[in-house]
């Protein structure tokens, strides 16, 4: 009976060795598979990198083709429309060439003179404050007879209408401006043309005179000239309408907004009566019978 007892406690010893055998031969191949696994994908992307290179060069040569076509796409219809929108520029200049070509026809059919638009030929002048002149409002200017300049001729500004020409020497002549007491000129609203006399009277702001019952004036109308009178063209920038203390219509001049220093003369021809004009056949009489 102790003879089995002694026999079984030497099985237990070698299968306890055993198990540890089998253990640590378990542990050491396990280790090595998680090294194997760490190690395999860095290799394998060293080993594939090079060839996903080689590879990936035809698709981006077939990227950049692609792209290349849509890119030369674009640029043909942007040229196509380049092309009609210069086709209806030719189309316009052609028509805007023949109707330029009709009114001068119609111009010379009829007769009709010119002279009295405001010319494209300006006269530049250095103008000067006159204090003890004729007048409370008035300029010199050092351009006269010599340099074209006559007596009406409209004095402008870049910001509008300042005067015009009253008094005329060889090499200077005097501006009547419109705020003064004698200044009287024919001005309408560029909106509703309603007509009215721009009338000065030695204030900054000169007042709207003769103006039409119900005419439609009010504040912040732009005032240019008539030509009504025939002593100034018609067009000319003078200022906007405003209301006085007493609430008058008055025009704020465009040209107080800055010193006056350099100004130019329209060598404008005002529409006046000739020696010819004036000769005009005697009005016919009738006799009774007797």
């Amino acid at each position: 009976m102790a003879l089995s007892n002694r026999d079984d406690d030497g099985l237990t010893h070698w299968v306890l060795i055993l198990a540890f055998i089998v253990a640590g031969f378990f542990l050491v191949v396990t280790r090595d598979s998680a090294r194997l696994r760490v190690s395999t994908p860095s290799t394998l992307d060293n080993i594939n990198s090079p060839a996903i290179a080689v590879l990936s060069k035809p698709v981006r040569s077939l990227e950049n083709l692609i792209f290349g076509f849509r890119d030369r796409a674009r640029a043909f219809e942007e040229n196509k429309a380049l092309r009609a929108e210069l086709q209806q520029l030719r189309e316009s200049q052609a028509l805007y060439d023949v109707m330029r070509m009709k009114v001068s026809r119609y111009e010379q059919i009829l007769a009709v003179n010119t002279k009295t638009d405001l010319p494209l030929k300006k006269i530049g002048a250095r103008a000067v404050s006159e204090s003890d002149g004729p007048f409370v409002r008035s300029m010199l200017l050092n351009v006269g007879r010599e340099q074209g300049v006559m007596i009406g001729n409209p004095v402008m500004s870049a910001d509008g209408l300042i005067g015009h020409i009253i008094n005329i020497g060889k090499t200077s002549s005097r501006v009547l401006l419109l705020g003064d007491l004698n200044s009287r000129i024919s001005v309408m609203a560029r909106d509703h043309e309603s007509r009215a006399i721009l009338a000065g009277d030695n204030l900054p702001q000169p007042k709207l005179s003769f103006v039409a019952e119900g005419a439609p004036w009010a504040a912040g109308d732009v005032v240019i000239t008539s030509g009504d009178d025939g002593m100034l063209p018609r067009g000319l920038f003078i200022g906007e309408v405003v209301r006085g203390e007493r609430g008058e219509l008055r025009v704020q001049l465009g040209s107080d907004s800055q010193a006056l220093d350099w100004v130019w003369v329209s060598p404008f021809v005002p529409i006046t009566l000739t020696e010819d004009d004036l000769e005009l056949d005697p009005p016919a009489t009738t006799t009774e019978p007797g």
